[in-house]
């Protein structure tokens, strides 16, 4: 089970950076910033279908958290999120396969 989340954390990696790469083209040709393209934002101008999910998503956790975390800046806050993720999994891996070798 943990191999299959390790290998899910780097497989979503060229997801992650092509959301990158997609803000950077927005902030590129608009008058979005850096930090005014936020989660929120981005969501709502590029995937309008993910709205009934946010929707659902404010049913199931806390607003406020939910207001901060769509609040972050997309570019900086996929950047974040596709390096930890990518070393998680790597991470993840070299320690399982430390733990099978030494059994």
């Amino acid at each position: 089970m943990l191999r299959i989340i390790a290998y899910l954390c780097i497989w979503t990696t060229p997801i992650q950076v092509t959301l990158v790469l997609w803000g950077v083209y927005i902030v590129a040709v608009s008058d979005y910033s850096l930090y005014s393209l936020t989660n929120f934002e981005f969501i709502t101008n590029q995937l309008s279908f993910l709205l009934p999910v946010i929707d659902w998503m404010y049913t199931w956790i806390s607003k406020p958290l939910l207001d901060w975390v769509l609040s972050i800046p997309i570019v900086l806050h996929q950047s974040v999120k596709a390096v930890a993720s990518t070393w998680f999994g790597i991470w993840l891996l070299r320690n399982l396969d430390k733990k099978y070798i030494s059994l």
